[in-house]
């Protein structure tokens, strides 16, 4: 009972988000992505879990992190020009955006669901 109770907990703090690198077509970047989970643990009632992802490739990607509590990435441009934009959205709920045209510039982004 117990479990099913916790388990209910969590399946209302989990969402799916969804992060879109954007900017100049074609842009070649870099980044790593976290993604927090939480499932029931019969020892301690809650286990969370983090996992990383290290991504590179070109303008425009898109990366999904399924029933998570929590996301965060941090991208880089990986040459002079061009804009680099990330967003993390949840549906298509705007989360959060951050974007850059610096030189080799880089951006982060967060979100937890609340």
């Amino acid at each position: 009972m117990l479990k099913d109770t916790i388990e209910s907990v969590f399946a209302g703090l989990t969402v799916n988000y969804t992060i879109e690198v954007n900017g100049t077509e074609g842009l070649n970047f870099s980044g790593r992505y976290v993604v927090v989970t939480q499932e029931y643990d019969s020892v301690n009632f809650v286990a969370s879990n983090s996992h990383s992802y290290n991504v590179s490739g070109n303008v425009p990607a898109q990366y999904t992190a399924e029933n998570a509590v929590s996301v965060a990435g941090m991208f880089q441009k990986k040459s002079e020009e061009g804009t680099l934009e990330v967003k993390i959205l949840k549906g298509e709920e705007l989360v959060d955006s951050a974007n850059t045209s610096d030189a080799w510039g880089a951006v982060l982004v967060t979100a937890v669901n609340q």
